[in-house]
């Protein structure tokens, strides 16, 4: 039974974003509205929280397995934390909750849902994935219905709660296949395998059942193809803070999920889900790409994208522990400061001309030459060219995928990255060398231009010193592993 003293070390950073929201509450309530106490407040908190769960270094279980703390759930509950902390800054000068009055709520609600989304990085149970995972996205359907006089924002509400709940009941209904299958959820006490044997170590097909309807669930969150069709109208649809923080630390933490289930609730039956993810990975790939051509709206593109990213994340991740693990959390780091980035200069177009059509991003660098930059790093690292920190990312991801001998794979990965980089240069063309419909020059708040002009620093630093932050990642691999999975390999990879 564990003591108070080892909750607190193992669960602190949780904790404070729970007593973060509470101070939220309060400076919202007791200062004066011009200073926007609420947003500042929610950026400290989020800033104070990365800084905890990157310096507790004690690792360890509670609660019989049920919650894990290790390097694995430090640094995703660190991105996640970046992520929150990019996303309040960039809410800060949004005029519609300045009028609202609601503020208060928007940025607790914030605050909450992170808090089930860093939490799915220490779930140690399939039961804990559930509920954190409902900790997490509860809270979106408020916050993707914030813009009230909005009728897209309600209505990407709506499908966000449908959406939601459907994957959440499959989950659900998986979830009770395996626990009647092994009478527990416990990643560690599962055993080893998938097909139905007569073993006794070896799942009945009640359990390959219900691990299925799981990894679809998760496909869902992880807007994997062919889960992906709620993503555009959402992203459309929510504000565009949220639809950054939908983008980058929502799939982060399905990601996170994902990834602890396969290497350790599903070790020994890599022959099954490695063929389910391979065809999840070749159909977001393909899919997310050829329909982000058609797409004239700069926030759908951004949502097809996020489709297809899921597929290159894919690739890496059916590579196994030695290469794919570490390279996939490498390219979670990268890719959240390039997309969230991304949503936030649309969030500026949209405040400047009231449309978030690509065609409105026509001539910017005449009318904002530090916003056009600023997107073409963006673009640029999204499509992997060198040397912005996407160059790595891909190069890491395929680099695993061959190394398993995943080619077909590697091949649909770089033939499609071809496809996306005609869509993000169509999109420089417009800002670089189409003229602008009006010579007047863009005005945004300095919060917003502070959170874009970090998501440039980190994207160029990243691609230009690359060596950090990949060590930083393949030594995030060492999470809690069972007894039978030797940490040699990762070892050598970190050499």
């Amino acid at each position: 039974m564990a003591n108070w003293t080892d909750i607190l070390n193992l669960t602190l950073p949780h904790l404070w974003l729970l007593i973060g929201t509470m101070l939220v509450l309060l400076a919202e309530g007791i200062a004066p509205r011009r200073w926007n106490a609420g947003g500042w407040t929610a950026t400290a908190v989020f800033g104070v929280g990365a800084a905890l769960a990157s310096w507790t270094v004690t690792d360890g279980e509670l609660w019989q397995g049920l919650y894990v703390w290790d390097g694995y759930a430090r640094m995703l509950t660190s991105l996640i934390m970046m992520i929150g902390a990019l996303v309040c800054l960039s809410s800060v000068c949004c005029e519609e909750w300045q009028k609202t009055g609601d503020r208060g709520s928007y940025y607790a609600l914030l605050l909450l849902s992170a808090l089930g989304f860093t939490l799915i990085s220490s779930a140690g149970s399939l039961l804990t994935l559930y509920i954190t995972l409902e900790i997490g996205t509860v809270s979106l359907f408020a916050l993707a219905g914030h813009r009230k006089t909005d009728p897209r924002s309600g209505e990407a509400a709506l499908k966000l709660l449908i959406v939601s709940a459907t994957s959440s009941a499959i989950l659900l209904y998986g979830i009770s296949l395996v626990y009647g299958a092994y009478g527990t959820t416990v990643y560690t006490q599962l055993p080893p395998g998938l097909l139905p044997a007569a073993g006794e170590n070896q799942m009945g097909l009640l359990g390959v059942v219900g691990m299925i309807l799981v990894l679809g669930g998760l496909a869902f969150k992880i807007t994997a193809a062919p889960f992906h069709l709620w993503v555009a109208d959402v992203y459309q649809g929510a504000p565009t803070p949220i639809s950054a923080f939908l983008s980058t630390a929502s799939k982060t933490a399905g990601f996170a999920a994902l990834l602890r289930l396969l290497i350790i609730g599903l070790h020994g039956a890599e022959d099954i889900w490695v063929m389910v993810l391979v065809s999840l990975s070749a159909l977001s790939m393909v899919l997310g790409n050829l329909v982000a051509l058609a797409q004239s709206s700069l926030k759908r593109l951004l949502a097809y994208s996020s489709v297809a990213q899921a597929g290159y994340l894919l690739v890496a991740v059916v590579s196994g522990l030695e290469l794919g693990l570490g390279a996939t959390l490498f390219y979670l780091l990268l890719y959240a400061f390039a997309n969230a980035g991304a949503f936030f200069v649309a969030q500026a177009l949209m405040g400047n001309v009231g449309s978030e059509e690509i065609d409105a991003l026509r001539g910017l660098r005449y009318r904002s030459p530090a916003l056009a930059f600023s997107m073409l790093v963006f673009l640029l690292s999204l499509g992997g060219i060198p040397p912005l920190a996407g160059f790595w990312g891909k190069l890491y991801l395929f680099w695993a995928g061959a190394s398993e001998g995943h080619y077909v794979l590697v091949l649909i990965g770089a033939i499609t990255s071809v496809v996306a980089l005609y869509y993000y240069l169509m999109v420089a063309k417009r800002m670089f060398i189409d003229a602008p419909a009006e010579e007047t020059p863009f005005r945004f708040r300095r919060s917003l231009s502070t959170a874009i002009a970090i998501c440039v620093i980190a994207t160029a630093v990243i691609g230009l010193y690359p060596r950090p932050w990949l060590e930083w990642s393949y030594a995030s691999t060492f999470l809690t592993l069972p007894p039978d999975l030797p940490r040699t390999a990762i070892q050598q990879t970190l050499r």
